[in-house]
């Protein structure tokens, strides 16, 4: 029997109801039950600022910290802006990225999905999460990629109802927690 892993959800979008948002609340609804699941609130980190990092840190971003640092592992779903990761995600990653080589997501297992209302489903926001997840020197996982194309086909209200979307998200996110899962020493 495998103990239960605790896991930090960071949506790259501020709206409360946005399709990032309510994709992450899926992938959370699809762990099992005993996973602890707990959403980083982006939003209250101040832009990155290295005259405020280091011993002077704002309280908001040594709480993020902390919190990331104590989880098993981290899962990451955001829209594509202008063909790139959204700014305030960006933002988001580059405080949690220091001190460089020894921050808090050093060898943390990531997953993350984009998703996009067009064709491509997110793929050049993967392509730049993908290079700064590895600049973090975080655990990436050679797992089939999670990118969501025409997202608002894919809801009604705040639930995922498309059924192929489901089961990909479902089978990637299973082989992501068995990896997690040795990664931190919580498998049987």
């Amino acid at each position: 029997m495998s103990q239960p892993l605790n896991i930090i959800g960071i949506s790259g979008s501020l709206r409360a109801l946005s399709h990032s948002r309510i994709l992450l609340r899926a992938i959370a609804d699809f762990l099992p039950a005993n996973t602890g699941f707990h959403e980083l609130d982006i939003g209250a980190l101040p832009h990155y600022n290295e005259d405020l990092d280091g011993h002077r840190s704002p309280d908001s971003v040594v709480n993020a910290r902390q919190v990331v640092e104590r989880a098993d592992a981290v899962v990451i779903v955001t829209p594509e802006f202008n063909h790139g990761l959204p700014g305030v995600l960006k933002n988001t990653l580059d405080w949690l990225s220091r001190p460089a080589f020894a921050s808090c997501f050093i060898k943390k297992p990531v997953m993350f999905a984009t998703v996009s209302p067009g064709a491509l489903g997110g793929v050049r926001a993967q392509y730049q999460m993908r290079e700064t997840l590895s600049s973090m020197l975080c655990q990436l996982y050679p797992l089939v990629e999670i990118a969501v194309t025409h997202i608002d086909r894919k809801f009604e209200g705040a639930r995922l109802v498309d059924d192929a979307t489901s089961g990909h998200i479902r089978k990637v996110t299973g082989s992501f927690l068995e990896q997690a899962q040795l990664a931190s020493g919580t498998a049987a």
